[in-house]
């Protein structure tokens, strides 16, 4: 015995190998529980789910993909994407048993089974490279992903603060885009528990808006079929951030509310 760790080979990606040797670790001891992994034992290594990649059709920002996975399955996706873009996933799954994890080109993972939002979840992708997706469940189940990534904003911009004025529980900001679509960034700070609502009007019908938790989580975005109102308890104490999207030669106005309480 030489003392040194085995070398797992036949694997393409280090995120891969991290995962074989997690899985080879658990097969072994298994095996051992159940008496098989005597002298001579061979055990044989799990096969590395094939990944399947996300492909976006031409000009889209957004695709799908659906499938069903066995009691203890595991079935991979891939995506590429630029550094500081920000991807945006929601999971329909037919059981909560049902779970996903995301790892970036040099890992770790940034969602997994511990996560607390396996429905929706929003990031800002710190690399450039390819990502992975597992779906896993401990029983059969049925999935349907739909990952989105914004094309790069045309013109946009960081508006800044929503500042209420003294006494105030509403506060109104307002734009107008050029010959070019724009986003503008605003962000507020709010306490876990209190109440907002948003008002948005656009002289197009094709204004959108998002709003995102301080951990990053989408509480609303341009998929969401009511863009003119929503209404949320916000579940953190920190910075949210609002972004409008607005089409060329529109205009539009936004309104935060936040009663007391």
């Amino acid at each position: 015995m030489s003392g040194h760790e085995p070398t797992v080979r036949g694997i393409g990606s280090p995120v891969e190998e991290n995962i074989m040797r997690g899985k080879i670790t658990v097969a072994a001891a298994l095996l051992a529980t159940a008496g098989l992994a005597g002298a001579g034992a061979a055990i044989a290594a799990p096969t590395v789910p094939t990944a399947t990649p996300i492909h976006f059709a031409a000009g889209a920002t957004s695709a799908h993909v659906a499938g069903k996975v066995a009691a203890h399955g595991d079935q991979r996706y891939t995506f590429d994407a630029r550094a500081g873009q920000r991807a945006t996933f929601h999971l329909a799954r037919s059981t909560s048993a049902m779970t996903w994890t995301l790892v970036g080109p040099t890992g770790p993972a940034v969602h997994d089974a511990r996560s607390p939002r396996q429905s929706d979840f929003a990031y800002t992708l710190p690399e450039t490279g390819r990502y992975y997706v597992d779906i896993v469940s401990s029983r059969p189940a049925s999935y349907d992903l739909t990952l989105s990534i914004p094309a790069p904003r045309s013109g946009g911009t960081t508006a800044g603060a929503i500042v209420f004025a003294p006494g105030a529980t509403s506060a109104t900001v307002t734009g107008r885009r050029g010959s070019a679509a724009a986003s503008t960034d605003y962000r507020f700070d709010a306490r876990a528990g209190q109440r907002a609502s948003i008002t948005f009007t656009d002289s197009s019908p094709l204004g959108t808006w998002d709003l995102v938790a301080p951990d990053g989580s989408p509480l609303h975005n341009q998929m969401t079929s009511e863009q003119a109102h929503g209404t949320f308890t916000l579940p953190a104490t920190g910075t949210y951030r609002l972004t409008v999207q607005s089409p060329a030669h529109s205009h539009y106005a936004l309104t935060l509310s936040i009663p007391r309480g």
